[in-house]
């Protein structure tokens, strides 16, 4: 059944992915919501079933756009480096030959496995990374996928993207509840059939990014010398309807280098990181874009959170795209956090807070944007990126 949700104000054009993107989160039975033409309006459908929260649902609605436009202001981006023509004119969707020769498999939204061609492909862009770490001597550390509770509490992730924690649990050590879930547990279409009561409370989370770990490995300690790192690991970020594909996965791999000292230390770093990433991605023949950004915030803090990001220019993102689709993907980051981590997990620099900055990439995201402008036939591929993968 449809229904409308009429906004008292106009989504400004600059925020309209960001406002349906989270859509989505609004209800759990909520499908197909659209944005209309002059952005002051949204169509969504609910099942019969219910239908009864319609009002409800529209009045999130309203106070999302609310929350998300509330002292907005133009996004003013900037550019650093750019490569607009497209290497090839490949423009078919390389997910269909890719699931027809195997080299995907969709377990379930979100949930994608790649093959022996992709997998060989996402080791060479990772290790192109990783001869840049070696460069400036980053050692490569490993984390756990696990986090702990009470680190993202510190980094205020709880606060600022709540739609994307995935909790971890456990049955309670209690004899009687682990007789009666032997007994019963089963699936029952949409997921595990279990008593509540029967799982522990949550302390660790799928981790959804790897440098939160390092900050926590540095707790409290002061630094006599730029901390620099890198690792690799898997990462999640529940992302509801918005997964599709390759482009937004719940679960994927993510390769960061990690920086931690004084001011002067990360803003170095990161004007390194960005001449970094540009290296990488002319060798790998591909169209892109660095520009600022911001990060996804919730609703509730995205107005002030972004407005602050946009202010100092304190994210920068690698945009390449996608020409089957004519959008464009972040496959990776560069962000200079100021004093936040140091601050929060009492780590110093020089006598100071200890800044933070770190490069990263979604490895699954530059898959696809590899292939996505090149093509899935390695004989069309460019000469170097043939070499590397021997």
């Amino acid at each position: 059944m449809m229904h409308t949700a009429d906004l008292p104000l106009r989504i400004p054009e600059d925020l309209v992915d960001e406002f349906v993107k989270r859509l989505p989160f609004v209800h759990e039975r909520l499908r197909a919501p659209r944005l209309s033409a002059d952005r002051t309006r949204v169509e969504f459908e609910l099942p019969p079933e219910a239908a009864d929260d319609a009002a409800a649902v529209a009045a999130a609605i309203v106070d999302i756009a609310g929350r998300m436009c509330s002292r907005h202001r133009p996004v003013l981006t900037r550019t650093l480096a750019s490569r607009a023509e497209l290497p090839t004119a490949f423009s078919a969707d390389p997910h269909t030959e890719l699931q027809r020769s195997g080299e995907i498999t969709v377990f379930g939204a979100g949930r994608v496995a790649l093959g022996a061609r992709l997998t060989a492909l996402m080791r060479a862009l990772d290790q192109a990374v990783l001869e840049f770490a070696a460069e400036i001597g980053a050692a490569p550390h490993l984390f756990p996928t696990l986090i702990g509770a009470e680190t993202l509490d510190r980094c205020r992730y709880f606060q600022n993207f709540p739609t994307g924690l995935g909790f971890v649990s456990h049955l309670r050590e209690d004899h009687a509840r682990l007789q009666e879930f032997s007994r019963t547990a089963r699936w029952d279409g949409q997921g595990v059939a279990v008593d509540p009561a029967s799982l522990s409370r949550v302390e660790c989370l799928l981790s959804p990014a790897v440098c939160f770990h390092h900050y926590a490995a540095l707790s409290g300690q002061t630094l006599g010398r730029l901390s620099a790192i890198t690792a690799v690991g898997k990462c999640f970020r529940y992302e509801s309807a918005n997964m599709q594909g390759l482009e937004r996965l719940w679960d994927f791999t993510m390769r960061e280098v990690i920086f931690v000292g004084t001011a002067m230390d990360a803003a170095a770093c990161r004007q390194r990181s960005i001449e970094a990433c540009v290296s990488f991605l002319e060798e790998w023949g591909l169209a892109y874009e660095i520009t600022t950004a911001t990060d996804p915030f919730f609703a509730d803090t995205f107005a002030t959170q972004s407005a602050f990001q946009q202010g100092f220019e304190l994210k920068f993102e690698v945009l390449t795209p996608l020409p089957y689709s004519g959008r464009r993907i972040a496959v990776g980051s560069i962000n200079y956090h100021q004093d936040f981590f140091g601050r929060s997990f009492g780590i110093t620099a020089g006598d100071a807070p200890a800044h933070t900055a770190c490069l990263a990439f979604g490895l699954e995201r530059l898959v696809l944007a590899f292939v996505a402008q090149h093509g899935t036939d390695p004989a069309g591929w460019p000469a170097r990126v043939r070499e590397r993968l021997g």
